[in-house]
């Protein structure tokens, strides 16, 4: 059973280890849930620390539209809104709005609109040429400041359409490893783009993209740092809007023959996946920048250097026009600090990548791992297994935690920590199946020899966790029906068979109940053993109790057996207790268990000694004195049986009331016993002689009177008291 288990076990345990390799290969959608959990709880735990100096926020807000006018705005104010930002000294601005239709609210526009549909031709004196065109306008700032304005890239499915003019991203410098391709043909790409006007496009510094995607959750861990539109590639808002407050009017892209992997911007290598997305680091939850009302800043009631050498970006986040992510963090970030988080993580250089030697970890981590859960809950018990197993999960998720806190490498714990939980149960299982199939092998083995409580006990404690065989100390009995061939000889067998099944009934339920181990019958014989397999307490007065109790219980029985059969039953025992082998022998095809040895073949001795003594109970003196102080035992030789050369003092067994009856009688036998053992044969024949007179029924005294009278004037010399029987 133990080679079948271990091998079971190792088998179960590496088809886990193949399941949780092609889990992580194949990366089904539930999965990568569970592992985008894993990353969230990490990167909330790196804590926030300070934020980069850099990244700044202005906001067209509540009180901005309550006080300045319902928005849109007019594109003077947002052209006022940049200049004031430059009076400040900010290093670059991006905005974070799109601007693909002209300004309604220009002069110019509405003027011709009313004479178009109205034949109404306005007269508009004293205003500047300048302010005619709004768009014009705010171009014409635009041209003198560092600014990006956002386009956005659509697929064919969102409506996409051609640009009235081709954007003009911020210039990229690809250096290409031997190999590589182009860095579009790395990159998600679109057919359609939603642009600013002409007038608004030709006027920025670059355009970028204000695109970013969530995870399959929804939610926003990684933003694409570039996108392309058909073959061109364009940086992301917050990338373009970084390299301009740098002073730089380009940045580098290292590309090998996987993709993209890493930017240069503001003197920082940037590492990005393949694709050309970057994590962000996020700190924590919204209003972890700085943010500046739009009114404040077009009112100047911001102090002089709270915006110089920043990087701004400029949005809203009035209700109905502001852009709400999840994120790690908070599940209402502003999509508008979500450019100065990418610019803080890029600043802060708090970088957290997927090493490229994350699998070949993670696989080593997996069969790590696995293997040493597999030893541990197929060998060690669940009391230490589990609490290991704990620890081991524990250490490989703090371990990853630590990496990714201490060096930012994300390496997932997911399948090293599955695979322990994966070998935990499947070992957990496989012990349940073969611990239930010893279970019906232990009752099987045991429910015919012992009580059910016995069987449960073992069963409930494991004692016996194989029958392979052990010494142990036990105390055996054996019983005789007297004169049993003779009783039966004229009987038919059905008869025989039927009385012995009266008599044994009772016998057996004696032994199971007083927790002996039923091992045998032999004819009208009985073999019993106390001690195994599980440990009875003082089991040798249990086996000498029992006795006892089948002479009244046979005492009982002979009632009917006298009017059914015509006779009366006798039985004799012997007890004897003392080492022995016990287990299961016998071949592969007839096991029994049973108890074998020295201990055994005394105590079948001591039983067949009752009939030369006529008593009904003959115990071994190292049961006797086991059974000191609760039994009554009265001495009766001291023999040297066949198969031993040591004498053995025997024993008679009375109930307390038999004893206390015979209690003059028993005290003078002891006392000629004792002479006869001390060599003092006259005397002890003298005490014999009366008790023979007085009590003609024992056998006892009369058959030490004859060895007397044997052994008066011709005693051995090297007298000990032993008498030696030469037959069984």
């Amino acid at each position: 059973m133990g080679s079948k288990k271990t091998s079971w076990t190792v088998l179960a345990g590496l088809i886990c280890l193949l399941v949780v390799c092609l889990l992580m290969i194949a990366r089904i959608s539930f999965l990568s849930r569970v592992d985008n959990e894993i990353y969230d709880i990490f990167l909330r735990s790196m804590g926030g620390g300070e934020p980069s100096q850099v990244p700044a926020l202005v906001d067209i807000d509540e009180r901005s539209i309550n006080d300045l006018g319902q928005w849109p705005w007019p594109r003077y104010r947002l052209a006022e809104l940049l200049i004031a930002l430059n009076n400040y000294g900010v290093a670059s601005m991006g905005i974070d709005i799109l601007m693909t239709e002209p300004d309604r609210t220009s002069p110019e526009l509405w003027s011709r609109q009313l004479k178009d549909e109205f034949g109404v031709e306005p007269d508009i004196q004293g205003l500047p040429p300048e302010l005619m065109n709004n768009d014009a306008y705010l171009a014409s700032i635009m041209e003198q400041l560092p600014v990006v304005m956002s386009a956005q890239v659509l697929s064919a499915q969102e409506g996409a359409r051609p640009p009235e003019s081709p954007p003009k991203p911020l210039t990229i410098n690809a250096h290409r490893a031997p190999g590589a391709s182009r860095l579009a043909d790395y990159l998600p790409r679109n057919d359609g783009i939603l642009m600013p006007i002409p007038t608004l496009a030709d006027a920025a510094s670059a355009i970028a993209l204000m695109n970013a995607d969530g995870d399959d959750d929804g939610v926003f861990r990684r933003v694409p740092l570039f996108m392309a539109w058909k073959d061109v590639p364009i940086t992301s808002l917050a990338l373009a809007a970084l390299a301009l407050g740098a002073g730089e009017k380009s940045v580098s892209v290292y590309i090998t023959e996987d993709g993209p992997v890493s930017v240069r911007v503001a003197g920082i290598d940037v590492p990005v996946s393949s694709g050309g997305t970057m994590p962000v680091a996020f700190r924590g939850v919204g209003g972890t920048y700085p943010v500046f009302s739009a009114v404040d800043v077009l009112r100047g009631d911001v102090s002089a250097d709270a915006l110089a050498g920043r990087v701004v970006f400029i949005g809203s986040t009035a209700t109905g026009l502001k852009d709400l992510r999840p994120t790690p963090f908070d599940g209402t970030f502003p999509g508008l600090e979500m450019h100065a988080a990418v610019d803080d993580t890029i600043l802060s250089e708090r970088f957290i990548r997927t090493p490229f030697w994350s699998i070949g970890y993670i696989i080593i981590s997996i069969l790590a791992a696995g293997t040493a859960s597999m030893m541990l809950f197929g060998i060690a018990r669940p009391q230490i297994s589990l609490p290991l197993g704990a620890a081991m999960s524990v250490c490989v998720w703090f371990g990853s935690r630590q990496l990714m806190i201490s060096l930012g490498y994300f390496v997932t714990p997911l399948y090293s920590m599955m695979v322990i939980f994966l070998e935990a149960f499947v070992s957990f299982f496989l012990r349940f199946l073969f611990e239930e199939g010893e279970k019906k092998m232990l009752r099987r083995a045991f429910s015919n020899y012992v009580s059910p409580e016995i069987v449960g006990k073992i069963i409930e404690t494991g004692g016996v966790s194989s029958l392979e065989g052990q010494q142990r100390n036990i105390s055996v009995l054996f019983s005789d029906l007297r004169g049993f061939t003779s009783l039966t000889e004229n009987m038919r067998p059905t008869q025989v068979v039927e009385m012995l099944g009266s008599y044994f009934t009772p016998m057996t339920s004696i032994v199971r109940s007083s927790m002996g181990t039923l091992d045998k019958f032999v004819g009208d014989s009985l073999m019993a053993f106390w001690n195994a397999p599980v440990d009875v307490p003082d089991h040798p007065y249990m086996a000498v109790r029992s006795l006892l109790d089948m002479h009244i219980a046979l005492a009982e029985l002979n009632s009917e057996i006298e009017v059914k059969f015509g006779f009366r039953l006798r039985m004799g025992g012997g007890i004897h207790t003392g080492t022995a082998h016990v287990g299961n022998m016998g071949t592969s095809e007839l096991m029994d268990y049973t108890a074998v040895g020295d201990t055994v073949n005394t105590a079948s001795r001591l039983e067949g000694m009752c009939p030369k003594y006529g008593v009904g109970i003959v115990i071994s003196g190292t049961t006797a004195d086991a059974c000191t102080g609760k039994v009554a035992v009265k001495p009766l030789d001291i023999v040297r049986v066949k198969g031993r050369s040591e004498g053995i003092p025997i024993f008679t067994v009375y109930t307390q009331e038999e004893a206390e009856r015979r209690s003059e009688e028993i005290s003078l036998w002891e006392r000629a016993f004792k002479l006869y053992i001390g060599g003092d044969f006259r005397s002890s024949g003298e005490i014999c002689s009366s008790l023979a007179k007085a009590c003609p029924d024992e056998m006892l005294y009369g058959i030490f009177m004859e060895r007397i009278n044997l052994l008066i004037g011709q005693a051995p010399e090297d007298w000990d008291g032993v008498y030696t029987y030469d037959i069984k």
